[in-house]
């Protein structure tokens, strides 16, 4: 082999191995943020939304189950890990994360008087991740998720804010 070949060799190697590494659909910092907060789901229950609104004050930490996406409009913050929840439908909806609320008439009423959830997944410092909940977490609207967190309830606004430190996808 002559040296002219066995640099070209060499360049085709090292561009694959960087083209490899280059186009890797893993983020590593998005991993990284996976491992932090994911929720090892053990012999908790986790409360409903409704149950947790109700129980916030008395909890310093709670399990709760919930939707991701809430009404119409954005449900995810382009610049932090903060967003939109619902509750998850009871009954046969529950099963279905399909389920549109915005057309089945017993979802729309209900949602009338239904509180303002936002989920803001938290670093070790009590800080979001300055990235959106999405594309770190890999997470779609109406998915099923549990979180691990503590909550506030503001009845005069009618929004409960929960402040999440681990997430676990059902």
């Amino acid at each position: 082999m002559s040296i002219m070949q066995f640099k070209w060799f060499a360049s085709l190697g090292l561009c694959l191995c960087l083209g490899a590494l280059g186009c890797s659909k893993v983020n590593p910092i998005s991993e990284s943020v996976k491992t932090s907060t994911e929720l090892k789901l053990g012999a908790e229950t986790p409360l409903t939304l409704e149950q947790a609104i109700e129980q916030c004050a008395a909890l310093d930490t709670f399990f709760v189950s919930l939707k991701v996406g809430a009404g119409k409009g954005d449900t995810f913050d382009a610049k932090s890990s903060e967003f939109l929840v619902s509750e998850i439908p009871e009954g046969e909806k529950a099963s279905d994360p399909l389920h549109d609320p915005s057309t089945c008439p017993f979802c729309r009423k209900k949602a009338e008087s239904a509180p303002t959830v936002v989920v803001r997944l938290l670093d070790a410092n009590g800080n979001t991740f300055p990235s959106s909940a999405e594309k770190l977490f890999d997470l779609k609207r109406g998915m099923h998720i549990v979180v691990k967190g503590s909550g506030v309830f503001d009845p005069e606004l009618n929004t409960f804010t929960i402040n999440a430190t681990e997430l676990a996808k059902l």
